[in-house]
């Protein structure tokens, strides 16, 4: 008896195992702390959002909306306010740049990696204007186009958690602190039925930040390539009546006026299946290459109509952000 009462006594002296819950919890705040050193607060005239800071010398990424017309703009870090510059932003990608100047920085750490669905998003932010608010979730999906005040964004993540005003900007982070995208809407998004409601958290994949930033930050304004076509994937069943291969093909939505599509002789309806003598698959991947132009280049392109092949030319233009 006495060496069983010793043992139950020693027993309760002996740490326990953490819960799953446990290390999640640690997990996130170690997270959130690591990542809150790059988080800023934007102030533009009474309006309060959320920024990154992008580069040592002093380079901070915010949302374009929210700092576009603003007169007075002040980026807060810690107990410390500097006048900020508005460089250029990004009007397809909603990112834009401002300029400080201070000391002793320290840049958000990029992924490089593709983000997947369902893993987890750790959001630092400045919620309703208080400093540092931190919310996280899994990643719903990838690739989504939206539609915020009449312009449409593309290849945004959707994210399953909560977002407020003051969060645009935020800080998205994967479970190893390193940036996996920038929160673009923390508000209402319009849907396919006309209506408006809320919107889940929204955001700018890291790979397209940082392609406008250091676009902007590189010329001093926002320089990409232009096409001036929306674009919609085909389904393989669409593929299989016009006899084209597996993977190719985008459907041509909408043209721009005065584009370099219209001036190719695009329509909607046509089905684009070659850029510039590569043939037309993952849509995202033609967006790249678009966007990467810094010049006006001459490409050719190759279209069905009414299951007619035609070959057409054109000149790639400089997006002129409208």
């Amino acid at each position: 008896m006495l060496s069983t009462a010793l043992f139950v006594l020693g027993a309760a002296f002996l740490p326990q195992e953490e819960s799953t819950l446990q290390k999640l919890d640690k997990d996130v705040s170690a997270v959130a702390e690591k990542v809150r050193i790059s988080v800023v607060r934007v102030q533009a005239d009474d309006v309060n959002l959320s920024g990154v800071i992008y580069s040592k010398e002093g380079h901070v990424v915010t949302d374009a909306s929210g700092v576009e017309r603003a007169v007075d703009l002040r980026v807060l870090i810690g107990d410390h306010a500097y006048s900020a510059e508005r460089v250029d932003a990004d009007r397809r990608t909603g990112i834009a740049v401002l300029k400080i100047s201070a000391k002793e920085l320290t840049p958000a750490s990029i992924s490089s990696e593709t983000c997947k669905s369902g893993s987890t998003a750790i959001v630092v932010g400045n919620a309703f204007g208080m400093p540092a608010t931190v919310t996280w979730g899994p990643i719903g999906g990838l690739g989504r186009s939206i539609l915020v005040r009449g312009r449409k964004y593309e290849n945004m993540l959707q994210m399953s958690l909560a977002v407020h005003p003051g969060d645009c900007g935020a800080f998205v982070s994967d479970s190893g602190g390193r940036l996996i995208g920038l929160i673009h809407s923390a508000g209402a998004v319009e849907t396919g039925d006309d209506k408006t409601g809320p919107a889940p958290a929204f955001a700018v994949p890291a790979a397209w930040v940082k392609f406008s930033a250091d676009r902007i930050i590189k010329h001093g304004h926002m320089v990409r390539g232009w096409l001036g076509a929306s674009l919609l994937p085909l389904n393989d069943a669409v593929r299989s009546q016009l006899g084209l291969q597996a993977g190719v093909g985008a459907e041509v939505a909408r043209v721009e006026k005065d584009s370099p599509a219209k001036k190719a002789g695009l329509v909607p309806r046509d089905i684009l299946i070659s850029f510039d003598g590569q043939s037309v698959g993952d849509l995202e991947s033609l967006q790249w290459k678009i966007a990467k132009y810094e010049e006006p280049t001459k490409v050719k392109l190759v279209f069905l109509r009414e299951r007619v092949s035609r070959d057409a030319e054109t000149e790639i233009q400089l997006d002129p952000q409208k």
